[in-house]
């Protein structure tokens, strides 16, 4: 969620979206057009989209046919976030609305940093403070300043940086992850994201059971007491929901395999681990959180196994595991992410945040998750528009 985030916290894009919204009639876009992003030669991950192309094909096509109320309430919801003050860092720059908006991952020496770009002119180049950026066709914005070594080594690729003339397709979006080619499709009632078609190196991962979801991570910008967490290089998850206990305690049902670089990295996290949270119970095959029990195990000299049922997970010192090509994979049933077993009166305070009660509404309204021929799809029930339902999503899980 750190991205939507920074989206919605940093940029006048929503806003547009919503202004557009009225001026449908008006509205004639191309579902083909051009435009130019910058391109770094360290970035590990660089996703852009076209707003107003998006506003055409992902919002307001779907409006004319849903109808739907809740939509244009999100949009305006989301809208009032940016009724403040004027930025004077930023008091120069015209954003181009024809301009391409692009979120990158770099990859630092010492330390990942993520940026987004927003397309514009009429501001200065170099830096306009400590979380903007100006080059010649537009701002580098940061969600958090960047030390003395990221500053520099930012410089330096600014140096290099160059601008591709890029085609953005209305429903379909192109875009590179450590150098291999994803493409994301918005249908009319699904999502899916096309994988690579050339096979990686071979990973292990769980057998899919419950709620899957494999993938590799880049975890950068942590506070300092969750920095450990960004030494997991991919990390495979079945979860089966969530109980409490006879004592109110929270219990995750769960399976988790964690993989690192090495074994020196794997101690590391694990030392990092009983260092954060002293109060948990630790040994060196469990840990103790709450009255709830969670085991431990190494896999390999890579990989750490997490489990909340040992008896029914771990059979004969083996787990379900499997070896697969792909750089991820998601599959099961998502109602499983916000389910709670004897709740009570949990259940009603856990509605008051808004994640949660986003993320249970996202999942009823799905029929289906796979993972199939190289394509995760994500298919919501007929009568629901992908467009309008993730706005929703965007907008209730980025609530006050």
């Amino acid at each position: 969620m750190k991205l939507l985030k920074e989206l919605i916290w940093s940029l006048p894009l929503l806003l547009v979206l919503y202004a557009s919204y009225s001026l449908a009639p008006f509205m004639a876009i191309p579902a083909t057009q051009t435009a130019q992003v910058p391109v770094f030669k360290d970035q590990a991950f660089c996703f852009s989209v076209l707003p107003l192309q998006v506003v055409q094909s992902w919002v307001l096509e779907q409006q004319l046919e849903s109808q739907d109320a809740a939509v244009q309430e999100a949009l305006k919801q989301m809208s009032m976030h940016f009724k403040t003050e004027r930025n004077a860092t930023l008091a120069d720059f015209h954003f181009d609305l024809h301009g391409a908006l692009a979120y990158y991952l770099i990859e630092s020496p010492q330390k990942p940093f993520s940026c987004i770009f927003i397309p514009g002119s009429g501001q200065n180049e170099g830096w306009l403070s400590t979380q903007y950026y100006g080059v010649q066709k537009g701002i580098f914005f940061f969600g958090e300043p960047l030390n003395e070594k990221q500053r520099s080594f930012f410089e330096s690729s600014v140096l290099k940086l160059r601008f591709r003339t890029k085609n953005f397709e209305a429903r379909k979006h192109h875009f590179e992850l450590k150098g291999q080619p994803y493409t994301l499709l918005w249908e009319e009632h699904a999502f899916a994201l096309e994988l690579p078609t050339a096979a990686k190196q071979q990973t292990t991962t769980l057998q899919p059971n419950g709620f899957h979801l494999s993938c590799p991570l880049a975890l950068s910008n942590l506070p300092a007491a969750f920095q450990f967490l960004e030494s997991i290089k991919a990390s495979s998850l079945n979860y089966y929901g969530a109980q409490l206990n006879n004592k109110q305690a929270l219990e995750l049902d769960f399976e988790a395999l964690l993989t690192f670089e090495n074994p020196k990295a794997r101690a590391a996290f694990l030392k990092s681990c009983q260092n954060s949270f002293p109060d948990w119970q630790w040994a060196p095959n469990f840990v103790r959180v709450n009255d709830a029990v969670y085991a431990l195990k190494k896999e390999g000299n890579q990989q750490l196994y997490i489990c909340s049922k040992p008896k029914k997970h771990i059979q004969n010192g083996r787990i379900a595991s499997q070896v697969s090509t792909l750089p991820m994979a998601c599959s099961g049933n998502p109602t499983l992410l916000t389910k709670l077993d004897n709740a009570g009166w949990a259940a009603a305070i856990l509605e008051l945040f808004p994640i949660y009660r986003g993320i249970s509404d996202f999942s009823a309204r799905t029929a289906n998750v796979s993972t199939t021929n190289k394509t995760i799809r994500w298919e919501l029930k007929k009568e629901y528009f992908a467009a309008g339902e993730f706005l929703k999503l965007l907008s209730t899980t980025t609530a006050q």
